[in-house]
């Protein structure tokens, strides 16, 4: 745990200088008006949806006698350290505000520990499309950013980076400058890259979306072969779980009724997406109108992952190239809507025609109720939400597909921001191995370092952290090394929504 060393130079008499000169001038103003303005300070702890809705502060004349880029480019860590102390960074991230307990819990926990550890005060903002365009918005009107640092996906910071609103560049790679990005393989193409952009010197990698499944184990078990059958306690039969696209397609025709996924135009729209996306990966054109896996079915499971990276690449490639337009994804994803018309009749049936679950709560309640066999998640851990809600469902168990295809989130901090030392700090407080495995006990979502990175204490939070999930509720890591890809969606995501939906649902 890094202790926050106090500095005194130059630098520091002048931040105290300015900020002594700042305040009395405000004090003076203030009585010259007769009157006070401003509010009561934030709260230590908690109270990030309080914030979120109060909204950012304007810079005082302290914080806008920060030190210039330059200078940080060429600051020993310790000297970005004491830049931080004091300082105040908003920041944009979803569940910061409320819009699932369990990560404002994660989000709490890390404001309590750069209050208490680097002396920083956060201010989080939700996150919303609102917010997202207003990060960029600021960068093109020339103002002070409001929003110093954002976590999200590709598509998000595609478009910031787009407007040019992204601090960084060749000369200042603030991110591989954090102590603890040690903790990344930078070698690895998911952190050199966030879908087609190049992270280097403008992201820092934090935590993963890795698509899974949630079933009940005293009804199904995924350690089955997805043919296979066993009786269960109490005289239940068992069964194996389909853990690829080619078996599910199997899958489905012996036990009809039993599966369905998400509307991909519904609020459950962004599991929906990442299902079917993923057939765009897994998957390819047969020739002959249909479709078959990208892999041999020998391959083994690195082998698969590495045909199903290389396909995801070309896809990237492709979504950025001069013939990407809506109606050539149509036509050159037609392998991926004549395998989800296969699927279509043996879904879970509702009136009309196939079902397809309104979001993951709907879901779930399917899967309680025994209408199907399996929900999906992003967690890597389904025991912390069986824990926070123990009717979410009993005797939950959750495994990966072999072929789950998942990626990296990012943190980005604005090219206007007067507070990029402290959202440094902070970027780097989330690589900490402590802080890294803290994601996945509290949220169960994946973690994002390299568990091979880390020293022997280091590992042990990890061991330690696995150890506690009961068996069958969370994804090994020798899994996890293999389910998360470097995927663009880029327009794509755009596209699929209406694709899917004129090309299976309304076929």
């Amino acid at each position: 745990m890094k202790t926050n060393p106090r500095i005194v130079n130059r630098r520091k008499l002048r931040k105290c200088f300015c900020g002594l000169l700042a305040a009395l001038l405000a004090l003076g103003m203030a009585f010259a008006l007769g009157g006070c303005t401003g509010g009561a300070p934030a709260s230590d702890a908690g109270g990030s949806s309080a914030q979120a809705d109060a909204g950012p502060t304007s810079p005082s004349g302290a914080e806008a006698a920060k030190t210039v880029d330059a200078d940080l480019a060429g600051m020993a860590w310790n000297e970005v350290l004491a830049e931080a102390e004091g300082d105040t960074v908003t920041f944009c991230a979803w569940g910061s505000g409320g819009a699932d307990a369990m990560v404002q819990q994660y989000w709490d926990y890390i404001k309590q520990r750069a209050r208490a550890e680097y002396g920083i005060t956060v201010e989080y903002v939700e996150d919303t499309a609102e917010d997202e365009q207003r990060f960029a918005a600021d960068y093109e009107n020339g103002i002070d950013a409001t929003i110093d640092m954002f976590w999200g996906a590709s598509a998000s910071i595609g478009a910031m980076g787009a407007a040019g609103a992204l601090w960084g560049d060749d000369g200042n790679n603030w991110a591989k400058k954090l102590p603890n990005s040690e903790n990344l393989d930078w070698t690895a193409t998911d952190v050199l890259y966030n879908g087609a952009m190049p992270t280097d010197g403008y992201q820092s990698q934090f935590m993963k979306v890795t698509p899974a499944m949630v079933c009940a184990s005293d009804r199904y078990d995924a350690s089955l072969a997805w043919d296979a059958s066993r009786e269960g306690d109490g005289g239940k039969t068992i069964f194996g779980l389909p853990h690829n696209l080619t078996e599910l397609s199997l899958w489905v025709k012996k036990y009809p009724g039993k599966f369905t996924y998400l509307d991909l135009l519904g609020s459950g729209g962004f599991h929906g997406k990442q299902f079917v996306t993923s057939a765009l990966y897994e998957l390819t054109d047969d020739g002959s109108g249909g479709w078959k896996a990208v892999y041999d079915e020998s391959d083994d499971a690195r082998a698969r992952s590495e045909k199903i990276q290389a396909h995801a690449e070309e896809w990237s490639a492709w979504a950025s190239g001069s013939e990407s337009a809506e109606e050539a994804f149509i036509e050159k994803a037609g392998y991926a809507w004549a395998y989800f018309n296969e699927l279509e009749p043996n879904l879970f049936q509702g009136e009309g025609g196939a079902y397809y679950g309104a979001d993951a709560y709907d879901m779930i309640s399917r899967v309680n109720a025994g209408d199907i066999a399996c929900s999906f998640t992003t967690c890597i851990s389904i025991y912390p939400k069986t824990q926070a809600d123990p009717s979410y469902l009993p005797n939950a168990s959750l495994y990966l597909m072999e072929t789950s295809v998942g990626y990296p989130d990012f943190i980005v901090v604005s090219k206007n921001s007067k507070h990029k030392a402290a959202a440094m700090v902070l970027a780097d407080l989330l690589l900490e191995p402590e802080a890294n495995a803290k994601v996945t006990a509290v949220t169960g979502n994946a973690y994002n370092i390299d568990l091979s990175k880390l020293d022997v204490q280091g590992k042990k939070i990890f061991d330690d952290m696995m150890a506690a999930f009961p068996e069958g509720t969370a994804a090994p890591p020798d899994q996890l090394a293999l389910s998360a890809h470097n995927v663009s969606n880029g327009q794509i995501a755009g596209w699929l929504g209406s694709a899917w939906d004129a090309q299976v649902v309304k076929k």
